[in-house]
């Protein structure tokens, strides 16, 4: 396996160069120079390098040794060790006696950049298994269980332990933002939940999660504080298996979208909170003849301060208790009285019977929704 890219090895260079005011050279398990603050000297066999191959350990070259060796220049070459083995050799030129002193802090140097550059390719590389992963569970299509949780066994992850699905959405989001929030959401998740980045660029958290999708609000809180107040997120109920990942993912899905709507002020929306709103959004857009909730319209136009629909509301809300609902909006019972005879002479639907209450509410919703 190849640890030392050129690019790799010219990182080195530039971030040891900006520290000493000497010439850095890189070379790879094959003594080829690969990074160089000189640019003339790439692609040159460095025999001092060689060496330091051969012998497992640094090596000073003074000017009487390098007249002899090829590529090399006085200087002292130092392993780069990676994983208990050398994977090249890293020079400062220069006269050894003036620079011994910092051989060592180059060499740590190199080790430090390489050790920081494979553990970026291992966190991305986990982070597009564990996207690949997520993708095919919320898939609609049918997913092979087998080929899935063997994915999932790389990454320690049991995929039979019950989960919820939890999506977050942020607004003309960019790649640098996402990869933002990507972080601030691992920041929060435990090691036992699965976190991906779908093809619409949603973020897809599957939080292991037991039978009462409640218990998750208070992860749900500090997932909402770390991500910031422009990023949306919405919750399903646990899936207890893997064929109920998609419906988990979908009923947060609507949670969101029905939420953000009705509710934009609200953290986050929870799919258990939302069920009746989410089923009636449903019924809306499945009513093929769009003039059914054309009965709301009048109080729409009438309803120019949106005093009546604030007071539709709360009458909801409060379970249509007078008392309780005169006291939610601050005014008399008797202006309650008459802002539902108000809403019931515009609509033809009585709030305070119940079957006409429901037919309001599909409607607030319908065209909230809108």
């Amino acid at each position: 396996m190849q640890f030392l890219t050129n690019e790799l090895a010219q990182e080195i260079v530039e971030r040891t160069m900006k520290i000493l005011n000497k010439n850095i050279n890189v070379m790879n398990e094959e003594g080829v120079i690969i990074g160089s603050g000189d640019s003339g000297r790439m692609n040159q066999i460095h025999d001092g390098a060689l060496l330091v191959l051969k012998k497992g350990e640094s090596v000073e070259i003074d000017e009487s040794k390098a007249a002899g060796m090829k590529g090399s220049r006085p200087g002292i070459n130092l392993p780069i060790v990676f994983s208990n083995q050398i994977v090249g050799v890293v020079g400062i030129t220069g006269e050894p006696g003036q620079i011994r002193n910092y051989a060592q802090l180059v060499k740590m140097a190199a080790e430090l950049v390489l050790e920081q550059s494979f553990l970026l390719e291992s966190v991305q590389w986990k982070q597009r298994l564990q996207s690949e992963i997520v993708n095919q569970l919320i898939s609609e299509e049918g997913v092979s269980e087998v080929w899935v949780k063997r994915r999932a066994a790389f990454l320690g992850i049991n995929l039979d332990q019950p989960r919820m699905a939890i999506v977050l959405e942020q607004p003309n989001n960019t790649e640098i933002s996402n990869q933002k929030l990507i972080r601030s959401v691992q920041y929060e998740t435990a090691k036992t939940d699965l976190v991906g980045v779908t093809f619409n660029n949603e973020i897809v958290v599957l939080k292991e999660a037991d039978g009462n999708e409640m218990n998750v609000t208070p992860f749900l809180f500090r997932l909402q504080k770390s991500s910031g107040n422009n990023v949306l997120i919405g919750s399903g109920s646990p899936a207890r298996n893997i064929k109920e990942y998609n419906h988990s993912f979908q009923q947060a899905k609507r949670a969101l979208m029905v939420g953000s709507k009705l509710h934009p002020e609200a953290p986050f929306y929870q799919y258990g909170k939302y069920r009746l709103e989410v089923m009636l959004a449903k019924m809306g857009e499945d009513e093929k003849d769009h003039t059914a909730f054309s009965f709301y319209e009048p109080l729409l136009v009438h309803d120019k301060k949106g005093e009546l629909v604030h007071t539709l509301e709360a009458y909801i809300k409060d379970g249509g208790e007078l008392n309780k609902v005169a006291d939610t909006l601050f005014i008399h019972r008797n202006t309650l009285r008459y802002r539902i005879e108000k809403i019931s002479e515009l609509t033809n639907k009585d709030p305070r019977n119940v079957r006409d209450l429901i037919d309001l509410y599909i409607a607030m919703i319908y065209y909230d929704l809108k």
